[in-house]
Order: structure tokens, then C-alpha cells, then sequence
């Protein structure tokens, strides 16, 4: 029994007209539109799915919408006010929970903001850590995160595809052969 082998590459487009020329030396390649994936950022995602249509996108996310950011402040206020009530019948424990709410949400704050968001994704593909912390570090300098799983055969075409425009940032290529 043979198991097909598979490659995944990757790199980070530094601009738009970057990820549309490999995504056409890509296709000149032989390779599916349907296998590029592209994460790119909240704002950007629009502008890639009119330029690159057939490529598949995903979000990352690079901070709190204005939806959450309501939603947490009107939360935070909603606490503030039970506190203030609280603080009327009984001031120390209304100072306290004033006190550890404002902490949780400082903490959360940092916490969500701390955590790489590109990398998670990457793990959660089943793509080595490694490649994973590399593009992570690129992806703030760049504009998109380019992935194209493609069979071994596929394999030379498609890294020529990759190399032949030395502005992507951190590209890299996986052997992945799937258990099945």
C-alpha cells in the first residue's frame, strides 16, 4: 500500500500585487486555486477575496473588533455599576470588586493581545511549531500568509512558484504524508 506524499509552502507576501503574481505563477504551475490558502488581516480580507477568487482566505486576528470592544466595555460598565451599588450599602466590598474587575480586564486585555494568533492557526493545521514561530515573525511585516498543500509530483513546480519572487518573506516547504 502506497501512501500519497504531500508538500506544504508557504510564505508571506510583502503586497497585494505580490500574492496575485504567485498566485498566477501558481496557476501557470498547474496548481488548484481551491489549494492556495490565504490568511490575511480583518481589514484585508475583503480586497483578497475580489483579487484572488478562487483562493480560499482566513482570518487573522489582529485585535478586537468594534462589536467586542462595545460588547467589553459595556460589560466592564455594567460590573462598574453593580460595584457603585454595592459600595453604597457596603464601601469595601464595593471598592474590592471594582478593584479585581478592573484587574481581570487589564489581564485579559494583555492576555489576548500577548497571544499569536497566526501561529495558533498554523498549529492547529498540523504544521510543525517551527514553521509555524517563522511565519508568525514575518507576518508583521508582510501583507498575507500564503499555503498551498500540492502532491509530490506537484511539488517542484509549485516551489519554483514560491522562489521565483525573492520578496516573500520566510518561505518554507513541509513533506506531509497523510495517515489514512
Amino acid at each position: 500500500m502506497s501512501v500519497p506524499r504531500y508538500f506544504t509552502i508557504g510564505a508571506v507576501s510583502p503586497d497585494l500585487a505580490s500574492l496575485k503574481t504567485l498566485d498566477e505563477r501558481l496557476e501557470d504551475a498547474g496548481v488548484p486555486g481551491e489549494s492556495h490558502l490565504v490568511f490575511v488581516r480583518r481589514r484585508d480580507e475583503a480586497l483578497v477575496g475580489v483579487t484572488l477568487p478562487v483562493a480560499r482566505t482566513g482570518r487573522v486576528e489582529s485585535g478586537l473588533s468594534r462589536t467586542q470592544w462595545f460588547e467589553l466595555f459595556s460589560t466592564y460598565l455594567g460590573v462598574t455599576a453593580v460595584s457603585v451599588l454595592m459600595g453604597a450599602v457596603h464601601l469595601p466590598t464595593g471598592l474590592t470588586v471594582q478593584a479585581v474587575m478592573t484587574v481581570a480586564f487589564l489581564v485579559g486585555l494583555v492576555i489576548y493581545y500577548r497571544r499569536p494568533q497566526l501561529e495558533k492557526k498554523i498549529l492547529r493545521m498540523g504544521l510543525p511549531e517551527r514553521l509555524a514561530e517563522e511565519w508568525q515573525g514575518a507576518f508583521p511585516k508582510g501583507f498575507a500568509l500564503s499555503l498551498v498543500t500540492v502532491p509530490a509530483e506537484r511539488f517542484d513546480e509549485a516551489q519554483e512558484a514560491f522562489l521565483e519572487d525573492p520578496n516573500l518573506l520566510a518561505p518554507q516547504a513541509i513533506d506531509r504524508r497523510p495517515v489514512g
